[in-house]
Protein backbone atom coordinates (compact mmCIF):
# COMPACT_ATOMS: atom_id res chain seq x y z
CA UNK A 1 0.00 0.00 0.00
CA UNK A 2 2.94 2.32 1.11
CA UNK A 3 5.01 3.75 -2.23
CA UNK A 4 8.53 4.63 -1.67
CA UNK A 5 7.86 7.99 -1.47
CA UNK A 6 5.45 7.56 0.98
CA UNK A 7 7.77 5.90 2.93
CA UNK A 8 10.79 8.31 2.96
CA UNK A 9 8.56 11.26 4.08
CA UNK A 10 7.44 9.36 6.98
CA UNK A 11 10.98 8.09 7.77
CA UNK A 12 11.46 12.22 8.21
CA UNK A 13 9.91 12.08 11.05
CA UNK A 14 8.03 15.73 10.49
CA UNK A 15 4.24 13.95 10.78
CA UNK A 16 1.00 15.21 12.05
CA UNK A 17 -1.29 12.78 14.05
CA UNK A 18 -4.99 13.95 14.62
CA UNK A 19 -7.32 12.34 16.78
CA UNK A 20 -10.89 12.78 18.15
CA UNK A 21 -12.78 11.63 21.12
CA UNK A 22 -16.26 10.18 21.62
CA UNK A 23 -17.36 13.96 22.37
CA UNK A 24 -16.01 14.69 18.47
CA UNK A 25 -13.71 17.55 19.18
CA UNK A 26 -10.28 17.33 16.94
CA UNK A 27 -6.84 17.05 18.59
CA UNK A 28 -3.71 17.62 16.23
CA UNK A 29 0.19 17.04 17.56
CA UNK A 30 2.92 16.38 16.31
CA UNK A 31 4.65 13.22 16.42
CA UNK A 32 8.31 12.83 15.78
CA UNK A 33 8.31 8.81 16.38
CA UNK A 34 6.34 7.77 13.74
CA UNK A 35 7.84 4.79 12.09
CA UNK A 36 7.31 1.99 9.30
CA UNK A 37 6.35 -1.50 10.68
CA UNK A 38 5.15 -2.89 7.59
CA UNK A 39 3.77 -1.48 3.48
CA UNK A 40 0.28 -1.42 5.60
CA UNK A 41 1.29 -0.63 8.98
CA UNK A 42 2.52 2.75 10.69
CA UNK A 43 3.43 3.55 14.36
CA UNK A 44 3.91 5.55 16.97
CA UNK A 45 5.34 6.03 20.81
CA UNK A 46 2.78 8.14 22.95
CA UNK A 47 5.09 9.65 25.25
CA UNK A 48 2.66 12.22 27.78
CA UNK A 49 -0.48 10.15 27.75
CA UNK A 50 -2.61 13.03 27.51
CA UNK A 51 -4.66 14.21 24.73
CA UNK A 52 -3.86 11.91 21.74
CA UNK A 53 -3.55 8.66 23.86
CA UNK A 54 -7.13 9.86 25.89
CA UNK A 55 -8.73 10.08 22.52
CA UNK A 56 -7.54 6.77 21.08
CA UNK A 57 -8.83 4.76 24.13
CA UNK A 58 -11.96 6.55 23.48
CA UNK A 59 -12.00 6.33 19.64
CA UNK A 60 -9.43 4.12 17.82
CA UNK A 61 -9.75 6.22 14.25
CA UNK A 62 -6.94 8.27 13.88
CA UNK A 63 -5.30 10.29 10.38
CA UNK A 64 -1.83 11.03 10.24
CA UNK A 65 -0.14 13.44 7.92
CA UNK A 66 3.26 13.90 6.30
CA UNK A 67 4.39 16.52 4.21
CA UNK A 68 7.46 18.13 2.43
CA UNK A 69 6.51 21.53 1.57
CA UNK A 70 9.82 22.24 -0.06
CA UNK A 71 8.85 19.57 -2.90
CA UNK A 72 5.05 20.05 -2.44
CA UNK A 73 4.07 16.33 -1.71
CA UNK A 74 2.42 14.68 1.07
CA UNK A 75 -0.16 12.16 2.07
CA UNK A 76 -3.00 11.40 4.66
CA UNK A 77 -3.05 7.76 6.19
CA UNK A 78 -5.91 7.13 8.45
CA UNK A 79 -6.57 4.00 10.04
CA UNK A 80 -7.29 2.67 13.18
CA UNK A 81 -5.10 2.40 16.34
CA UNK A 82 -4.34 -0.28 18.73
CA UNK A 83 -2.01 0.81 21.39
CA UNK A 84 0.21 -1.64 22.73
CA UNK A 85 1.72 -1.64 26.55
CA UNK A 86 3.76 -4.28 26.07
CA UNK A 87 5.33 -6.45 23.58
CA UNK A 88 8.43 -5.92 20.85
CA UNK A 89 7.37 -2.39 19.37
CA UNK A 90 6.63 -1.19 22.84
CA UNK A 91 9.84 -2.15 23.89
CA UNK A 92 11.61 -0.87 20.67
CA UNK A 93 9.79 2.66 21.55
CA UNK A 94 10.89 2.61 25.30
CA UNK A 95 15.02 1.68 23.50
CA UNK A 96 14.13 4.62 21.12
CA UNK A 97 13.11 6.96 23.73
CA UNK A 98 15.94 6.56 26.46
CA UNK A 99 18.41 7.13 24.08
CA UNK A 100 16.99 10.43 23.50
CA UNK A 101 16.59 11.13 27.49
CA UNK A 102 12.86 10.80 27.20
CA UNK A 103 10.10 8.94 29.54
CA UNK A 104 9.28 5.34 28.56
CA UNK A 105 6.14 5.59 26.38
CA UNK A 106 3.14 4.98 27.58
CA UNK A 107 1.98 3.23 24.65
CA UNK A 108 3.15 2.04 21.17
CA UNK A 109 0.08 3.44 18.94
CA UNK A 110 -0.30 0.68 15.70
CA UNK A 111 -1.89 2.28 13.18
CA UNK A 112 -3.16 -0.36 10.58
CA UNK A 113 -3.84 2.08 7.31
CA UNK A 114 -7.06 1.60 5.63
CA UNK A 115 -6.84 4.72 3.37
CA UNK A 116 -4.19 7.22 2.02
CA UNK A 117 -5.05 10.57 0.59
CA UNK A 118 -2.68 13.62 -1.72
CA UNK A 119 -2.09 16.37 0.20
CA UNK A 120 0.35 17.23 -2.55
CA UNK A 121 -0.43 19.77 -5.62
CA UNK A 122 -0.76 17.01 -7.80
CA UNK A 123 -4.28 15.65 -6.82
CA UNK A 124 -4.89 17.74 -3.40
CA UNK A 125 -7.81 15.76 -1.68
CA UNK A 126 -7.93 12.74 -3.52
CA UNK A 127 -7.64 9.35 -2.24
CA UNK A 128 -4.89 6.96 -3.37
CA UNK A 129 -6.00 3.95 -1.86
Amino acid sequence: MLTEQMKSLVKGGKCLVATAGKDGWPNIGPKGSVMLVDDSTLAFGEVTGKQTYQNLVENPKVAIAVMDYEQRVGYRFTGTAKLETEGPLFEQFAQRFAAMNLPRPVAAVKVKIESVYDLGIQNPGGKIE
